[in-house]
């Protein structure tokens, strides 16, 4: 068993209570375990008397990752390291402070970034954070309250050291880009809608490089065979017109918010709900191939969360939806949809597949396709979707280097918190979690557009991103992640709207 004694004096406002009282219930937010190969593994995990205990099937090492306040940094979601099982208790915040210490020093190894100088913030908080850890750890024995400070101390001062890391190592290498010309030629889009008003069309190709386009089957066919083109015609003619760049899609995904109602009839029938998924894509791609050059084939099928599909089953339908597109398309671009990119599904759904084994599965197996296009909204209480710090973000990316593949990335942070109103009930009834951590300061305008900036840089400043997106162009009542958009729903500019023009037209050499 792994247990974690934690210290409410270390948890600022999120925590209460007196030593040896259960955790605050912040602290098992997005909690779960994780094993050797980096995935989440199946657990059972309960706080009691001051103490998380932890419980897997498996014997050998783990660690543990959860929603963490981190003072001014924010409310984030941390891992400790590989950790052995033994009787005593760990110190939570030490064990954090481990983990993110060995993040930072790492990194400056591998990006080389050791010269950086004494003044600079990196190293400054890297000895801070140093010094604080081993002075947590002379003192874990005797004084575990104080070794507990510390080891928060430790710990923030090593998180924002990685940050700063990531800032500069972007800058740098983006500022390569720019000098050695190999900045992609259309590098930063937006999301929208089919119902996306016509007098916002007007304007999207002046403030974006591409636009993504969803073209759901439950829009398209409410009804067994009863097509209605209507509003993706108009969205097409109107691209036209202007000459914006779309990539259109998922022309698959199973979320329930993507699937007509009637085809749950057929979810224990496999051949029968492959051959009407083989005969939409034919119809979406017949209609609309000439005028779309970019597709969105599959996403999210990976987390197998909704249809009783087996493992063959769904490598079976992300290769049938691929070479269909490639079919009638040879020269598309066809981009295959990572949802919930850090993995967090795999803990309760064994079914599902991990995102990077999925990712290496596709890529060795032949299945055309172009891109990955990694999918990462933040800052709602669902799962894949509690808050993460920009570091996570940067390693996250890299770690899709090795498939061979470009990357594109869609990336989006609400402009005020999520509350349990603007999200739907859990399925068990319960009101909404609206606790999802955040960055810095609460969410705001302000922070969505700081946000927004750190991470198209640090996507952009990887040789191997070819694009990034923001989630949603403006605010309105049926959106995933509410409050993201970059326009308010009365058709406000937001901060984060002025931050991403300026962005872009650094990127191109141009002055705003």
């Amino acid at each position: 068993m792994l247990s974690f004694i934690v210290h409410p004096q270390t948890l600022g406002s999120a925590g209460s209570g007196e030593r040896g009282a259960d955790p605050p219930q912040a602290s098992l937010r997005s909690v779960l375990l994780l094993g050797t190969d980096g995935n989440p593994c199946k657990s059972t995990i309960v706080a009691e008397g001051g103490v998380i205990r932890c419980e897997k099937p498996d014997a050998g090492t783990a660690a543990l990752s959860l929603l963490h306040p981190c003072g001014d940094l924010g409310e984030l979601s941390l891992r400790t390291c590989l950790l052995p099982e033994r009787d005593e208790p760990y110190l939570l915040e030490l064990e954090l402070a481990r983990h993110r210490l060995m993040l930072l020093f790492t990194k400056l190894e591998e990006w080389a970034m050791f010269d950086l100088g004494d003044t600079h913030p990196v190293t400054r908080r890297a000895g801070t954070a140093r010094a604080r850890f081993i002075e947590a750890l002379c003192l874990q024995k005797d004084d575990p309250a104080a070794a507990a400070l510390l080891g928060q101390q430790a710990l923030e001062a090593a998180l924002d050291g990685t940050e700063e890391l990531a800032l500069a190592h972007s800058e740098l290498l983006l500022n390569r880009r720019r000098s050695t010309g190999a900045v992609p030629r259309q590098p930063v889009g937006v999301g929208v809608t089919p119902r996306t008003p016509e007098r916002l069309r007007s304007g999207l190709a002046d403030s974006f490089d591409f636009v993504q386009l969803p073209v759901p089957w439950r829009l398209l066919c409410p009804e067994e065979n009863g097509y209605d083109w209507a509003l993706l015609d108009g969205w097409l003619a109107s691209s036209l017109r202007r000459d914006l760049q779309l990539t259109a899609g998922p022309l698959l995904s199973f979320e329930p918010s993507a699937v007509p109602d009637w085809l749950t009839l057929f979810e224990n029938d496999f051949d029968t709900l492959r051959e009407l998924c083989y005969e939409h894509v034919e119809r979406v791609i017949r209609r609309y191939g000439n005028r779309v050059r970019s597709w969105n084939v599959l996403a999210g099928i990976h987390l197998n969360d909704h249809y009783p599909f087996s493992f063959e089953q769904l490598m079976d339908l992300t290769r049938m939806t691929a070479m269909l597109v490639r079919k009638h398309q040879p020269q598309a671009k066809l981009l295959v949809e990572i949802r919930q990119p850090f993995g967090e599904y795999y803990a309760e759904n064994q079914r599902s597949i991990p995102p990077l084994v999925y990712a290496d599965l596709i890529t060795q197996s032949a299945i055309p396709f172009d891109a990955f296009q990694v999918h990462l909204p933040l800052g709602q209480a669902l799962p894949g979707q509690y808050t993460r710090d920009l570091m996570q973000i940067s390693c996250l990316l890299e770690e899709y280097a090795v498939f061979g593949k470009p990357l594109q990335v869609t990336v989006g942070v609400p402009s005020e918190p999520v509350t349990s109103a603007m999200m739907p009930p859990a399925a068990d009834g319960r009101p909404a979690d609206d606790r999802s951590g955040h960055w810095r300061r609460r969410w705001s305008t302000q922070v969505q557009s700081h946000f927004l900036e750190a991470v198209f840089q640090i996507a952009l400043s990887k040789p191997f991103v070819e694009a990034v997106a923001w989630i949603d162009l403006i605010d309105h009542p049926d959106m995933a992640l509410p409050m993201s958009g970059l326009l308010t729903e009365d058709v406000q500019v937001k901060d984060a709207f002025r931050r991403l023009a300026t962005f872009r037209d650094g990127l191109k050499g141009r002055r705003r």
